[in-house]
């Protein structure tokens, strides 16, 4: 495809092509990447497992391999005459129409969350589908038309002339060829649409999802998938640059050689750029952070591989003009050139790679932002100096050093138009943003680490040459939890340790342990310290908490360090909490931990006191809690069109929706929660605990509002299953009947 794609490029770089260039190769390519796009986004959220489906993606790859085969240069696209345009336009419409057709299986037939499987579906068809199928049949039209219109003439008459025809009439176009004409309509169309889809439908989709409940709507994706699949398509494109570099003729040419060796080299570390600017794990990958950040990253995506395309075309324009000069035809049937030759300006061909290589150095960057997002990049300008924040000149100047190299690289072709020096400078380009990408890293990250160990294995030797045993009460473990404020040392620590009846654990800010106490090795049922010193902490918790504890600790160290001033208002500090810890065998237990700051505020101390046998009929009770509350939570949703209340049997509001406080008149939720329902609907309903026994049923009612207004509202009520809570579901009613009109005889 890319190499095609280039071809068609190549034939349009001229005076009075290079517009038509430009609309073809949008075009052609938007509809191929769409038509990826889609299949793989399918591919990540559905499994199939039939022939039938099987069958069905030969016969789409049949229609998508022959619209890529006719992929010519400009002037057979342009013909009317000719089959290119007539055989892309027909084969991108009807594999569009298979899409369609598997939309409509999804609709029907696909298992898993119907109704979000069905909202999903029908977004994707409406706001992308059906125009595009829509954009494509008029193209295909439009292309019939002119190519039967030109059969037709030229049988009646080879003199007569025909508005797009390919023979232009100087008494008709004058001394040049015009630089669009009719027969592009057919790409020109698909162009338009491609460009307005990039900047709308990303805007539309979010305005959507801001109003609705997204879990209603959208269907979750296979995200580590689609990273594959994204990274696959990349390399696809970087191959193809490195093909046009070899595909080409050779010469005994210094300049030849230097293009040939600087243009592969210059890929390469493009490679290295794209592949490391991306996340090692899904979770901080920009498919996985939001909607906004999945979005912009396939949209720098798809600038990416077009400028990728287009970038490997240039080193071929730039080989094959070394070889004009050294008398080497390209037509030679000798040669190795796949593609027809035409002499291309030198400024044009410079132009197309300074503009490349800066869309690729920019796609890059951003991609990058998508990851890590703004917060991050603008927090890395600024280093913490004691309490107080100083700009961190280091990764400023080298964030000013990557700005002025690529703008350096978007006017090389305004300093010169050589081939050879434009291949040298592209490469001091990206290998410069290379070593200022390594540069930045070391800035960033590598000295906090640096630093960290450093401090860790100076309270480690600290810990263990003065670590002393001394009577120490066992109940003043305990009540260092309410001491928050202050931040002990580790010598200050270690003198009651291990006569403390709590267990006690020492770690760093990367949750790294450095010290255990006695009774924590026997709670934990270690044969000796040394097998816990240097774990990770979180091979002690229990449950789920083991898998989101790395998770826990980043966040507590990152607000610690971006917020000293935290610390007196930290939620995790001073407090007791309890959860299930992890012993050596693996069995797990319940336990009381309360944590606080040490050795100032560089390490973390832990105290747990086991609580078997103490908790089970608490524990009980809190389960019981938790699982209304969470069944509470899941169905009190702040961004559903219904105002919902949910109460218990004695119709005490337990939660409410923002819909209800805004309709209701109230200021927040916390007004509501704990009021009885029958304040909202007093006159009607005198026993709300009747609701119970409602579960389905709708109603007209009245609701008192807090200003006593009334609103008369459809209320609908249901029962969650296994607990005593009962949801309502509330609706004004005057936006509806002031939308029926009614005959005035009827009132």
């Amino acid at each position: 495809m890319a190499y095609n794609l280039g071809v068609m490029v190549k034939s349009s770089m001229n005076n009075e092509d290079w517009l038509r260039g430009i609309i073809y190769f949008v075009g052609v390519f938007g509809s191929l990447w769409t038509s990826w796009e889609i299949a793989m986004q399918y591919e990540s959220r559905y499994m199939i497992f039939d022939y039938s489906h099987r069958l069905f993606e030969v016969i789409r790859f049949i229609f998508i391999s022959t619209a890529i085969l006719h992929i010519t240069p400009i002037e057979l696209m342009s013909d009317p005459s000719s089959v290119e345009c007539l055989s892309v336009t027909i084969s991108i419409f009807m594999e569009s129409i298979m899409h369609l057709i598997l939309s409509c299986e999804l609709y029907y037939r696909a298992k898993g969350d119907r109704e979000s499987i069905k909202n999903y579906t029908m977004d994707c068809v409406y706001f992308r589908l059906l125009p595009m199928t829509l954009v494509y049949l008029a193209a295909t039209i439009i292309a019939i038309v002119l190519y039967v219109q030109s059969k037709i003439t030229n049988n009646d008459s080879k003199n007569s002339r025909l508005l797009a025809s390919p023979v232009y009439s100087p008494e008709y176009y004058g001394s040049s060829v015009p630089i669009w004409k009719l027969s592009d309509l057919p790409f020109t169309l698909l162009a338009g649409y491609y460009v307005l889809t990039f900047a709308t439908t990303a805007l539309a989709r979010l305005q959507q999802y801001k109003t609705e409940d997204i879990r209603k709507r959208f269907v979750p994706s296979n995200i580590d998938f689609e990273i594959h699949r994204y990274g696959e398509w990349i390399l696809l494109m970087i191959g193809e640059g490195v093909l046009s570099l070899l595909i080409v003729a050779t010469t005994e040419s210094k300049d030849y050689y230097i293009i040939t060796t600087i243009g592969v080299l210059t890929i390469i570390f493009i490679h290295i750029l794209t592949f490391e600017s991306a996340p090692h794990h899904s979770e901080g990958h920009a498919l996985w952070r939001s909607l906004f950040s999945n979005m912009s990253f396939s949209m720098l995506q798809q600038l990416l591989s077009m400028s990728l395309i287009i970038m490997g075309l240039s080193y071929k324009v730039f080989l094959l003009n070394v070889l004009k000069e050294d008398q080497y035809s390209v037509y030679n049937e000798k040669t190795r050139a796949l593609a027809p030759s035409s002499d291309v300006n030198q400024s044009v061909a410079a132009a197309f790679y300074a503009g490349s290589l800066f869309v690729v150095i920019a796609s890059l960057e951003l991609t990058t932002l998508t990851h890590s997002g703004l917060k991050e990049a603008f927090g890395q300008l600024r280093h913490r100096d004691g309490d107080s924040y100083q700009v961190y000149w280091p990764v400023v100047v080298l964030n000013l050093l990557k700005l002025g190299l690529t703008l350096f690289a978007l006017t090389l072709w305004v300093w010169t138009v050589d081939p050879a020096v434009l291949s040298i400078c592209g490469f001091v380009v990206v290998l410069s943003l290379t070593v200022i990408r390594v540069l930045k890293y070391f800035f960033v990250h590598q000295k906090a680490l640096i630093d960290e160990a450093a401090a860790r294995m100076t309270e480690r030797f600290k810990s263990r040459t003065s670590r002393v045993d001394v009577p120490h009460d066992d109940s003043s473990a305990a009540k260092t939890l309410s001491r928050r404020s202050e931040s002990p040392s580790i010598d200050d620590l270690t003198g009651g340790i291990n006569s403390s009846f709590d267990g006690i654990i020492v770690a760093d800010l990367n949750g790294v342990i450095s010290t255990v106490n006695e009774t924590a090795r026997e709670l934990f049922r270690y044969e000796t310290k040394e097998e816990l010193i240097g774990k990770n902490l979180s091979i002690l918790c229990g449950g789920s908490d083991g898998k989101r504890h790395d998770g826990y600790v980043k966040a507590f160290k990152k607000k610690l360090l971006d917020d000293p001033s935290s610390i007196s208002n930290n939620k995790v500090l001073g407090r007791q909490r309890m959860l299930h810890a992890c012993r050596a065998d693996g069995t797990e237990f319940p336990c009381v931990i309360g944590i606080k700051l040490v050795a100032n505020n560089k390490m973390i101390a832990g105290y747990i006191r086991d609580m078997t046998g103490v908790v089970s009929n608490e524990k009980k009770r809190v389960s019981v809690a938790m699982r209304i509350s969470g069944a509470v939570d899941k169905v009190v949703d702040d961004h559903a069109y219904d105002a919902i209340i949910a109460t218990d049997r004695g119709g005490t509001i337990q939660k409410v929706n923002a819909v209800a406080v805004k309709e209701f008149g109230y200021d927040s939720k916390d007004e509501l929660v704990g009021m009885n329902l029958s304040v909202l609907m007093h006159g009607v309903i005198d026993h709300p605990e009747f609701l119970l026994d409602s579960h389905g049923e709708q109603r007209v009612i009245n609701i008192t509002r807090k200003d006593d207004s009334e609103m008369q509202c459809i209320v609908a009520t249901r029962n969650v299953k296994g607990t005593p809570i009962v949801v309502s579901y509330i609706r004004n009613l005057l936006p509806v009947r002031s939308s029926i009109k009614v005959p005035s005889k009827e009132v």
